[in-house]
């Protein structure tokens, strides 16, 4: 009996492996393009609405956001592939109107793109005032002076943006870098940072400021706790939109205004804050 038993797992193994060798939906991607790689690039503009909808989702490699002047958006998408065969594996597709932008990438099933050896960087302008989503990227995210609302999700490497006003981030694989100009009516919401949250805030900002679930220490001017402290929570100025950091892997660290360090009632084992 324990060889029969012994010779079925052998074969059920068997079964598994070619059925996974079969998926075409299964594939894996590797920035080893040689030293004489395929190109391509991919360059557009046109019109748009100063407060239009730019999404983009499914780019392998890193992607760039940053504000232009007037109201036109546009975009450069470069690629490298170590073959042809490699660069034809996955294609660009966008579609655009006057309010809406659309740019994401498709990857072509077969076995002869399960494994490809290619990288990619897309960089988008848009007008300030455009709201813009990014999601699923293999690599890291750059946004500089976006004035609209900012989404962002599965990120696998950091994330990094500059002039923010307003931000909806979660899943970001490592660091994030906040640079906080002012501060707009969605507030700041992060969520399941794999590394650190760095937050750069002006002086004089007005805003609620909640932090949960932190893996190691929250820092900040007159603040520090360690993760065996509990949730923390103050108001800044004269209150506002909120700032909610929440499940961080290591440490999240404030520059800025002066932070309140919380009192702690030793029966309960809980922080208080005093205004």
């Amino acid at each position: 009996m324990p060889a029969t038993r012994h010779l079925c797992a052998l074969l059920l193994a068997g079964v598994a492996a070619s059925a996974a060798a079969h998926d075409d939906n299964w594939w894996s991607r590797s920035d080893d393009v040689g030293k004489n790689p395929v190109k391509q690039a991919v360059s557009e503009q046109y019109d748009f609405k100063a407060t239009g909808s730019v999404e983009v989702w499914d780019i392998g490699g890193s992607v760039e956001v940053k504000a232009g002047a007037g109201n036109r958006v546009a975009f450069t998408y470069e690629r490298r592939a170590a073959t042809q065969q490699d660069l034809d594996c996955e294609t660009l597709q966008f579609k655009q109107s006057e309010t809406e932008l659309r740019i994401w990438s498709e990857h072509k099933k077969g076995r002869a793109c399960q494994v490809i050896r290619a990288n990619d960087t897309l960089t988008v302008t848009v007008p300030r005032g455009a709201a813009v989503t990014v999601r699923d990227i293999g690599d890291s995210v750059t946004v500089a002076g976006v004035e609209g609302l900012v989404r962002l999700s599965s990120v696998g490497d950091s994330v990094t943006i500059k002039d923010a006003q307003q931000v909806e981030a979660e899943s970001i694989g490592d660091t994030i870098k906040l640079d906080v100009t002012k501060l707009g009516k969605a507030g700041i919401r992060l969520e399941s940072i794999g590394d650190t949250v760095e937050l750069n805030l002006p002086e004089n900002i007005d805003a609620r400021l909640r932090i949960e679930s932190v893996g190691d220490e929250i820092r900040g001017p007159g603040l520090h706790l360690d993760s065996d402290d509990d949730d923390y929570e103050t108001v800044l100025g004269a209150g506002g939109p909120v700032i909610k950091i929440e499940s961080v892997g290591d440490s999240v660290v404030i520059r800025g205004p002066r932070l309140s360090q919380p009192e702690r009632d030793e029966r309960r084992g809980r922080q208080y804050n005093y205004y």
